[in-house]
């Protein structure tokens, strides 16, 4: 009797083991399981590396044609107006422009370009209530234009 439950235990330990020990192919999978993890984990870290450097190259370019549309617009000369309150209104719209190049969120891209057409406004109505000529409206008009159009060009 002692050699069956002396048997008995003996199996049943071997069993035990047997079920707690695993098999290569388990082994094989919970490490594949572990791999598979670490490569998602690097995959990821690479993506937003990659989404990192994509960022930096956006800006670079961004701030490049900003550069590019002030130095354009910075070759546009004045023209030359009657009186100080054109000069002043061509002033407030090269101000604009420049505002606007250098606009760097959605708000202040919306706000100088109200800003400008605001500036276009002043120098319409500053015509109308004749503190500058006919040629001073068109002069300072097509100065703002001219500074669009070398802004527009340089990008």
């Amino acid at each position: 009797m002692k050699k069956a439950t002396y048997l008995s235990i003996m199996l049943s330990s071997a069993l035990l083991y047997a079920c707690n020990n695993n098999t290569p192919q388990e082994k094989a999978e919970q490490a594949m399981e572990r791999t598979e993890e670490k490569a998602l984990d690097a995959a990821a870290d690479a993506e937003k590396k990659s989404g990192d450097v994509s960022n930096k190259e956006l800006e670079k370019t961004i701030y490049s044609n900003m550069a590019a549309a002030n130095a354009a617009v910075a070759k546009i000369e004045m023209p030359q107006l009657s009186n100080d309150k054109a000069k002043a209104l061509c002033s407030e719209i090269g101000k604009s422009i420049i505002n606007r190049i250098n606009a760097k969120t959605n708000d202040d891209i919306i706000n100088t370009q109200k800003d400008y057409l605001e500036d276009k406004t002043d120098v319409e109505k500053a015509f109308l209530d004749k503190a500058i000529t006919a040629s001073d409206k068109d002069l300072i008009l097509k100065y703002g234009e001219d500074c669009l159009a070398a802004a527009r060009g340089a990008l």
